[in-house]
């Protein structure tokens, strides 16, 4: 008995130097490999420095709001003219007032939609310069950028 006990020690210490199989056991990885390349395609790209930049207020030029607007405002303007005059005279402000709502039913819906973006100037390395008009303000001036050519797009990288 005695001997069991000094040997049953030692015969768990060296059981636990032991490792169990993990996840490596079977070899290297074998799963999924990585997704395909993504490449980007450009027709040019030039090389400059920014030497200014200035915010720009950009209107979008999404005509769908424009309509909804002048719509709306001209049902709501010939409701409102409707309220006022009597025989003719309600036929007429019924008129004024479709027409005073559907210009500022347009312009209202015109002005909403607003955004900042930055007009940033590159002097290139060629001596040429150009504006680039992109929402991004990561550059700050002196930057180095990339102007970049794509179909009818330019944008810096």
């Amino acid at each position: 008995m005695r001997i069991f006990l000094l040997v049953l020690p030692a015969a768990l210490s060296v059981a636990a130097c032991n490792p169990t199989p993990g996840p490596y056991a079977n070899g290297p990885y074998t799963g999924p490999g990585p997704g395909p390349r993504t490449t980007y395609s450009y027709d040019s790209i030039e090389y400059g420095r920014i030497v200014s930049v200035q915010p720009v207020t950009m209107r979008r030029t999404n005509d769908g709001d424009q309509i909804v607007g002048a719509v709306t405002g001209g049902l709501v303007g010939a409701v409102i003219g409707h309220q006022f005059g009597s025989g003719t005279g309600k036929d007429v402000m019924t008129g004024a007032g479709a027409i005073a709502g559907t210009i500022i039913g347009s312009n209202v819906a015109s002005q909403g939609g607003t955004y900042t973006s930055y007009a940033w100037t590159v002097r290139l390395d060629n001596g040429g310069s150009i504006t680039v008009i992109q929402m991004s303000n990561q550059f700050r001036v002196g930057d180095r950028v990339s102007v970049v050519r794509s179909g009818n797009q330019v944008y810096l990288r």
